[in-house]
């Protein structure tokens, strides 16, 4: 474990020498609302394109409509409730409902699936608790700022954690223990390919 983080700083090192860029994601990001939708609406307009909610089950799927708004890689975000700040990598065509924020990367040299994780270690911090709703709304989300390395450090530490990802998510894995032992294990190496302060 400690090899390969060692290869990992070494490389931000090399491709960073003058530090790891900070920027906002309003600067990098589009930001969005979705829609209104209702369980009559979805009912009357059933297709096969899904629509993403707040809920984090079946991938957060509410229903699924015969159109749709989006169409290419995205990330979403739960704005609002029990699960708050939940983040979701997309890419196809949905929809999604008002309580769900949306992500487009409108900047070269941002990887999504890079901001997916790192916005994961990061976003809870960001949530309010006011009145007993958590709420991560777009103008908290345009205002956090994350680490930015280079494209090439980027792609390296997605094909990291989207290892562990597969392996957290892979039922036929067996054991509880061994399902809790990959995700503490995946845990431990999110939070140290996504910490830069040391450089």
């Amino acid at each position: 474990m400690a090899e390969k983080m060692n290869t990992i700083e070494k490389l931000i090192a090399e491709l960073c020498p003058e530090g790891v860029e900070l920027k906002s994601i309003g600067e990098i990001c589009q930001i969005n609302r979705g829609r209104v939708m209702s369980k009559d609406y979805l009912r009357n307009n059933a297709g096969e394109y899904p629509v993403y909610s707040s809920q984090t089950l079946e991938d957060g799927v509410f229903g699924r409509i015969k159109t749709y708004d989006y169409d290419g890689e995205y990330l979403t975000w739960t704005t609002d409730g029990a699960n708050a700040g939940s983040l979701f990598y997309r890419n196809g065509k949905f929809s999604i409902t008002n309580v769900c924020g949306l992500l487009k990367v409108k900047v070269d040299g941002v990887d999504t699936k890079f901001l997916l994780y790192i916005l994961a270690t990061v976003s809870k911090k960001y949530i309010s608790a006011g009145m007993g709703n958590p709420k991560i709304m777009s103008n908290v989300m345009e205002k956090i700022e994350i680490p930015i390395p280079p494209l090439a450090e980027q792609q390296r530490i997605v094909a990291i954690l989207d290892k562990f990802d597969a392996l957290i998510n892979d039922i036929s894995v067996g054991l509880p223990a061994e399902l809790k032992a990959r995700r503490k294990q995946y845990e431990y190496y999110r939070e140290k390919l996504l910490t830069f302060e040391s450089l």
